[in-house]
């Protein structure tokens, strides 16, 4: 189980830590949105082990920040897990 755990927070984004359930740090995740709409999503997760955990949960996380920042445009999304970027569109259908 992955936690997201706020390191550093202002008007306009978020840094969060992604933190094992050992509490251990294993990556990082963070926001960025804009008045006109623009919304940002950048991240990383370091074990690979943990990919099919961090995409559950970036899925949930993107779709409420979409949301709640009354995005009108599709964000913008990177993210990574050992170095391979996941393209979360393509793991609708993963579970």
């Amino acid at each position: 189980m992955l936690y997201l755990q706020p390191q550093f927070r202002t008007n306009s984004g978020e840094i969060f830590n992604v933190i094992s359930s050992k509490e251990k740090i294993l990556g990082y995740l963070l926001y960025i949105y804009k008045e006109n709409d623009h919304l940002y999503v950048l991240g990383h997760l370091d074990d690979i082990g943990e990919r099919q955990n961090y995409v559950d949960v970036l899925k949930h996380f993107v779709e409420g920040l979409k949301k709640i920042c009354g995005a009108k445009e599709e964000p913008f999304v990177k993210i990574y897990c050992g170095g391979e970027q996941i393209d979360l569109s393509k793991e609708e259908g993963k579970s």
